[in-house]
C-alpha cells in the first residue's frame, strides 16, 4: 500500500463562507482495501486511475474500472473497495454551496461517471494542485483551496475552463497553520509558532484567534483529532497506536480531547462506523 494523504481544518470563517476541504490524497492499494462507514461528515469525490473497485451508496452497488469517478453524501452510509487493487485519486470537502453542488451534479450524471479526455483533466487538474500546495512548504490561502474545489466541481458540470491570478502572498497565521499541518505529531510550542512569523508571543496568540477562532493549542489539537477520526473510522489500528501517530504524549490525554470534541471515546467512536 502506498497512501498519501493530508488533514486540512478549517477556520470558522471557511466553515460559514466557502467550500473547504477535509482531507484529500493518492492512494495505492494492492488488493483487499475495504472501507465501510455510517457516516464521515463531508462529500466525497475520488477518480480510479488505475485498477478495479466497487462502491456502495444508496442501496445500489456500482463496479468501478479506470476513468471512472465518483461523488457521493458520506453524512449517508457508504461502502467502498476493491478486490484486487487500484490507484485512486480522492477529496473529502464540504462547506458553503457543497450540497447544492452536489445535487446538481448527481442530478446531471447520478453518483458514479466516466472522466476522458478535456474533461478529466481539467476535473483533475484542481485536485492536483492541492495536493501539490500541500506537499510543498508553501503556505496556502483557504480562499485557493475553495478556488480549487469550485473549479473542480464545476468542471464536473461541464462548465467551461478559467484562470484566476496566483499569489503568493501570506499573512502570519496562514504561515502558522501550515507550519501546524506540516509538524503537527511534534510537541509545538506558542513561542515556536511566535518565532517562526516572528511575531511577539502574546501579540501572535491574540492574532491567530482573531483569525482562525482556536487559539493554536486548540487549532494543534483539532488537526490531531481529525485525522485521528479518520483512522477509527477507516482502519484497524488500536486507539494506543493511533494516539502516538496523531501526536498526543499519551492515550489519556488523547481519550480526554477526543471525548470532549466528540462526545464519546474513541472506542465508543469507532464502534460506531
Amino acid at each position: 500500500m502506498i497512501e498519501k494523504i493530508y488533514f486540512c481544518v478549517p477556520t470558522t470563517a471557511a466553515c460559514r463562507e466557502v467550500l473547504y476541504p477535509l482531507c484529500l490524497g493518492d492512494f495505492t492499494y494492492e488488493r483487499d482495501y475495504h472501507i465501510a462507514r455510517n457516516a464521515y461528515d463531508s462529500y466525497l469525490f475520488f477518480f480510479v486511475r488505475e485498477g478495479k473497485g466497487y462502491l456502495e451508496f444508496d442501496g445500489r452497488k456500482y463496479h468501478l474500472s479506470k476513468g471512472q469517478a465518483c461523488l457521493i453524501d458520506c453524512y449517508q452510509p457508504h461502502a467502498y473497495g476493491s478486490d484486487s487493487g487500484w490507484e485512486i485519486e480522492w477529496i473529502h470537502f464540504d462547506g458553503r454551496c457543497a450540497g447544492s453542488y452536489y445535487d446538481m451534479i448527481v442530478k446531471q450524471s447520478g453518483n458514479v461517471f466516466s472522466l476522458t479526455g478535456k474533461q478529466a483533466a481539467q476535473v483533475l487538474r484542481p485536485l492536483r494542485y492541492m495536493l501539490e500546495l500541500l506537499e510543498s512548504k508553501i503556505t496556502y490561502k483557504e480562499i485557493w483551496m475553495a478556488k480549487y474545489i469550485t473549479d473542480m466541481l464545476s468542471y464536473l458540470l461541464g462548465l467551461p475552463e478559467y484562470t484566476l491570478p496566483y499569489t503568493e502572498s501570506m499573512t502570519p497565521c496562514e504561515r502558522a497553520v501550515s507550519y501546524i499541518r506540516q509538524r503537527f505529531r511534534s510537541n509545538i510550542t506558542l513561542q515556536e509558532l511566535a518565532d517562526h512569523v516572528s511575531l511577539d508571543a502574546s501579540y501572535f496568540l491574540r492574532l491567530f484567534k482573531r483569525e482562525t477562532g482556536l487559539t493554536p493549542h486548540a487549532y494543534i489539537v483539532s488537526v490531531r483529532l481529525q485525522q485521528a477520526g479518520y483512522y477509527l473510522k477507516t482502519t484497524d489500528r488500536p486507539v494506543k497506536e493511533i494516539a502516538y501517530a496523531c501526536g498526543f504524549q499519551s492515550v489519556n490525554s488523547f481519550c480526554i480531547a477526543f471525548k470532549k470534541n466528540k462526545g464519546m471515546t474513541p472506542t465508543q467512536y469507532k464502534e460506531r462506523q
